[in-house]
């Protein structure tokens, strides 16, 4: 029984012993750690605390010079010659006109005769003679008549008007083309005794019938064109299909009419809605384009390429 609690004692001491051992070598090995991990520590230097510091601004970067942008210059229009105002072009632009067709204003077609302009005993150097009726369209030379006469150069032009007016399904005659000077002499006679005056002007100053020499019939650049053979031509022809034909399409023959209502004044001729002159197309359309007759279409022209007035240049 002794021996049993000795026993037990031993080993109670053995167990104290041991834990008093194992408290002892971990004791030991944690502060070997502790040790490790300090000397570990001291070893890494402390950095310095840095003073806290404002950096000093940085000066702005001086910007470079921009070259101001070049300012492209705006096209210099080509300025526009201006037209000479003593020529037809500036005529033209001062009455408000377009520019007028380049003619030789000296040429035949153009010669101005009117109660100012006379062409004296002017005798044409061809003439032409044309059916009347235009339902033969054949083109003497060879007096003859029963026919009615022109100048030669406009007698092709003439007799295509007529039939043109024929084409349109209307009757057409040509009354009157030449006159002679002795002829013009007896036709002014006649008129101003029918109508009791002797200068052959109406009571509003204008000519009814044109002394000899001032006579467009004389130059034979005319003719008076109805609808039928009338013996006494007068302002109700303007009533006539025929006569509204030949107003609307004669510029695409070279034929104007002569002597419009309106323009009186200006021709010095009363008005005549049978009266057609041939002048050729390019001035023909401006005239009628531009309600302009003979006398102020020449004007356009004065003093250039030779005179607008005078007797004619044959």
């Amino acid at each position: 029984m002794r021996v049993l609690r000795f026993l037990g004692i031993v080993f109670i001491v053995i167990a104290l012993a041991a834990s008093f051992i194992l408290f002892g070598l971990r004791y030991l090995y944690t502060d070997a750690s502790d040790q490790k991990a300090l000397a570990a520590a001291m070893a890494t230097a402390v950095p310095s605390p840095t003073p806290d510091q404002t950096p000093a601004p940085t000066a702005a970067p001086t910007p470079e010079a921009t070259a101001a942008p070049t300012e492209t210059p705006e096209p210099t229009a080509t300025p526009v010659p201006t037209p000479d105002p003593d020529s037809p072009e500036g005529r033209a632009i001062t009455l408000g006109l377009p520019k007028p067709p380049e003619i030789d204003i000296g040429s035949w077609e153009f010669t101005l005769v009117n109660g100012d302009n006379s062409i004296g005993t002017y005798v044409p150097e061809q003439l032409a003679y044309l059916d009347q009726t235009a339902a033969q369209t054949d083109i003497q030379y060879d007096y003859n008549g029963n026919r009615c006469p022109v100048d030669a150069r406009i007698a092709q032009a003439l007799l295509d008007f007529a039939l043109g007016c024929k084409q349109a399904g209307l009757p057409v005659f040509l009354s009157s083309g030449y006159r002679s000077y002795n002829e013009q002499v007896q036709n002014f006679q006649r008129v101003c005794q029918n109508n009791g005056v002797t200068d052959g002007k109406d009571a509003n100053g204008h000519y009814i019938t044109m002394p000899a020499g001032c006579s467009e019939h004389q130059l034979a650049l005319c003719c008076d064109i109805t609808d039928i053979y009338r013996p006494i031509k007068n302002k109700e022809i303007e009533n006539t299909a025929t006569f509204q034909w030949l107003k609307e399409h004669c510029a695409e023959y070279g034929f104007v009419h002569r002597f419009p209502e309106g323009k009186e004044d200006i021709t010095g001729v009363m008005y005549e809605p049978f009266h057609f002159r041939y002048v050729g197309t390019e001035a023909t359309a401006y005239m009628m384009e531009n309600d302009l007759c003979l006398e102020e279409f020449l004007a356009l022209y004065r003093d250039v390429n030779g005179p607008a007035e005078g007797a004619p240049s044959v």
